[in-house]
């Protein structure tokens, strides 16, 4: 691919002229840009591939998922982003250098290639997308904690083990300290508060990080005391670093969050108390009203304004009330396209892709919304 001359291949891709043998060059050589930044990715420690049915996807399948979007025509076949992103340069194209073409088009392929990895983030794991969204709010209105990046990984710290100075439990715990001794002052810069961080040293085990932080979890905690209460643990262990990776905070977040609902569902499991059946009744009753709730959801905004036919909007809900059913007895859930596979035995994965995802996932994600948050009024 080292071969490759832009300029003209460029030039007859935006303007429609391309064979296609051009048109698979171009394709393989976004395909490759893609691939290595994916694979900078996974050495940095980032969790790129999906296992589908215990099958690990290449890097190089992800990649494609991900350029895929730019090479999407209109009504005249014309591929309307590469077209707009590069319509600026075009009258000047051979006079540019190849090195500058060859950064402007990395620059576009890397950036989709982000925005596409969020997506397939949110679809693959929802809960894990919501997750570090409130991780990065807490980030930004908790005084006392932030984060730094080193070789494309995101670290988080909290300001007070910053601070050359020892605090106790309750402190740290608590946030029990002026603002002003946390927060950088204005125009000062946050890595002056990292000299104390002990970068030197190797993580903390996640197998002892996780067992110490469930000694001091309570439901009631919120985000940011469930940070500073693991950022608390790892500082307890000066063999350790006492930062964490923010996508190992949000992994032992979820997992937590889920055994607890797990312990939640499952106790008493074997009794016939009364106060057993009291609670698996509530548990049906939180079910009962989350379907209830995307029911009317669907029958206001798709049926009666006409956006999904009725029958497919049955389907639908009765997928969704499979998927209800497995979460509320703690069982194992499978894929979105695997459920409703089960109501739609044809149905293809690049069907799914181009027919029901968009409107089937987003009536997932407000399905499992509103059943966890009608379950985490039962704990």
């Amino acid at each position: 691919m080292q071969d490759v001359q832009l300029a003209p291949l460029i030039s007859r891709i935006c303007d429609g002229s391309y064979s296609p043998l051009e048109l698979l060059e171009f394709v393989n050589f976004s395909h490759q840009i893609a691939v290595s930044y994916l694979k900078y990715q996974e050495a940095t420690g980032k969790n790129i591939r999906y296992d589908r049915c215990g099958i690990n996807e290449s890097v190089e399948d992800v990649a494609m998922d991900c350029i895929a979007g730019l090479f999407m025509r209109d009504e005249n076949d014309n591929f309307v982003q590469l077209a707009t992103y590069f319509a600026d340069c075009l009258p000047r194209l051979d006079q540019m250098p190849e090195e500058l073409l060859l950064v402007r088009l990395r620059g576009l392929v890397v950036k989709k290639t982000k925005q596409e990895l969020s997506r397939i983030f949110r679809e693959r794991d929802p809960e894990g997308a919501k997750l570090l969204r409130n991780v990065r709010i807490s980030l930004k209105t908790a005084v006392d904690l932030d984060s730094f990046r080193d070789m494309g990984q995101e670290f988080v710290f909290s300001m007070l083990s910053a601070l050359s100075r020892n605090y106790s439990p309750e402190i740290v715990l608590e946030k029990q300290v002026e603002v002003a001794e946390v927060k950088p002052a204005a125009g000062e810069s946050v890595l002056g508060h990292l000299a104390n961080l002990r970068r030197d040293k190797l993580p903390l085990d996640e197998m002892i990080l996780q067992h110490e932080f469930y000694q001091i979890y309570s439901s009631k905690d919120s985000i940011a005391t469930c940070i500073r209460k693991v950022l608390y643990v790892i500082g307890q262990h000066p063999e350790s670093q006492n930062f964490v990776a923010i996508d190992v905070l949000v992994k032992m977040l979820r997992t937590v969050n889920r055994e607890m609902l797990a312990v939640f569902l499952a106790s008493e499991t074997f009794s016939h108390s009364p106060a057993h059946d009291l609670e698996m009744g509530e548990i049906q009753q939180a079910s009962d009203a989350a379907f209830d709730f995307i029911t009317r959801k669907v029958q206001r905004f798709y049926v009666d304004r006409q956006k999904l036919p009725l029958e497919k909007s049955q389907i639908y809900l009765n997928t969704i009330g499979e998927m209800m059913r497995d979460m509320a007895h703690g069982r194992s859930t499978e894929s979105n396209f695997s459920y409703l596979k089960h109501n739609i035995p044809n149905l293809t994965q690049q069907q799914y892709r181009d027919e029901e995802r968009a409107v089937f996932e987003y009536l997932v994600k407000l399905s499992k919304t509103e059943l966890i948050k009608n379950f985490q009024t039962l704990i």
